[in-house]
């Protein structure tokens, strides 16, 4: 079965950039993030992009937002492919499965680019776990590779599976605070987080577990890195509109991740969670890439990241250097 890949050919004397996604998604992470869903597909990253709703007048409306959903995103991809960079994003066959799957992938990926952009020169650019699918693919020492530049990448592993167990009691939780036709929709979505956060793939990027054991690359001569980290856990907050006078004003009934810190204990809250030290997912100090000429600690989550402007920024300069 072929790979799913979206190509996007533009300036000759442009490099080729490949975009590798991360756990439980697929290549609309880059291309359409305002229409596609993520975490094992269950929620629309439009809503991590939601800004505060601002005060309005009464009228007809849906007793709870999540806030202003923007028009367009202009994330890493967009930006460089308005620049003329030429662009492959692929989507994962088992966006759960094994990284070395992904990494088998990327092979098909990098063979494809050189039959159809001979001579170019490759940069890898993954988010997340993808940073570590091309981590270990660059183990094969594949000649032409120029770049590889990292956002959010657990380098030395994430430990936010610990919190896995505690994931189940946050549901009557949330159904006490929020209308019952919602009941149905949370179930399910914790039951699927639950299940990913289970899972073996995420397993995988324990610290220590046998990925990290067994992972050999080494910084190449010629090859630019740079890595990306976030410091800021803020997701989203769900709002309910109240009146007040004449007006709406919107109240925040659920902030994530939050009002998830208030109901674990203490002793296993883990950095990634908490605000300056993470991104949600992983830790400012896991995302440093060990021999990354340059490293970013942004004010940004596990997503936003990928239109943040100084990761676009700086991504951009080393890009137009190689």
């Amino acid at each position: 079965m072929e790979l799913d890949t979206t190509i996007q050919k533009g300036n000759p004397d442009k490099p080729v950039v490949i975009f590798i996604h991360g756990l439980g998604m697929d290549k609309n992470f880059w291309i359409n993030p305002l229409e596609t869903k993520i975490f094992a597909k269950n929620v629309p990253l439009k809503i991590f992009a939601a800004t505060r709703p601002r005060p309005c007048l009464i009228q007809k409306r849906r007793k709870l937002t999540f806030g202003n959903i923007p028009g367009k995103i202009d994330n890493i991809r967009t930006v460089l492919q308005d620049k003329g960079f030429n662009i492959v994003s692929w989507s994962q066959r088992r966006p759960v499965g094994p990284i070395s799957v992904a990494v088998e992938e990327l092979d098909e990926i990098v063979k494809l680019v050189r039959h159809i952009f001979p001579n170019k020169s490759i940069a890898l650019i993954g988010h997340s776990r993808g940073g570590l699918i091309a981590r270990k693919f660059m183990e094969k020492k594949i000649p032409g590779i120029k770049a590889l530049i990292t956002l959010s990448t657990p380098h030395a592993g994430s430990s936010l599976s610990r919190i896995g167990e505690y994931l189940a009691p946050l549901s009557p939780l949330l159904k006490r605070m929020l209308p019952e036709n919602t009941h149905g929709t949370i179930s399910e979505v914790i039951k699927n987080a639950n299940d990913l956060i289970q899972g073996n793939a995420l397993k995988e990027l324990l610290p220590g577990s046998g990925f990290f054991k067994n992972l050999n690359d080494s910084p190449l001569k010629g090859v630019k890195y740079i890595s990306f980290g976030g410091k800021k856990t803020k997701l989203l907050t769900l709002y309910r509109w109240k009146r007040e006078d004449n007006k709406m004003y919107p109240k925040p009934v659920l902030t994530i991740p939050d009002s998830l810190i208030k109901i674990l204990p203490a002793s296993v809250c883990p950095g990634e969670l908490m605000s300056g030290r993470g991104d949600f997912m992983v830790t400012a100090e896991s995302s440093l890439l060990p021999w990354a000429a340059r490293h970013y600690n942004l004010t940004a989550n596990h997503i936003s990241i990928t239109w943040n402007r100084k990761a676009i920024k700086s991504t951009t300069e080393v890009l137009e250097g190689i």
